[in-house]
């Protein structure tokens, strides 16, 4: 089943794109924040893992 075409009085599309700068439009910025995100978890990972060893040495003083 074919849709119908909607005449619109022959008015066209003048909309224009406007770049957004809080996305990336490049491969390598698309890489730096990939990379910034995996760090980022990193850190967060590596603090939360080590902040309970670091207490418990700290507490027993060895």
């Amino acid at each position: 089943m074919v849709s119908p075409i909607i005449e619109t009085g022959g008015d066209t599309m003048t909309a224009q794109i406007t770049p957004n700068k809080r996305f990336a439009n490049s491969k390598w910025a698309e890489r730096k924040q990939d990379f910034l995100i995996v760090s980022s978890f990193g850190l967060w990972a590596m603090l939360l893992g080590f902040s309970p060893v670091l207490a418990v040495r700290f507490l027993v003083g060895s």
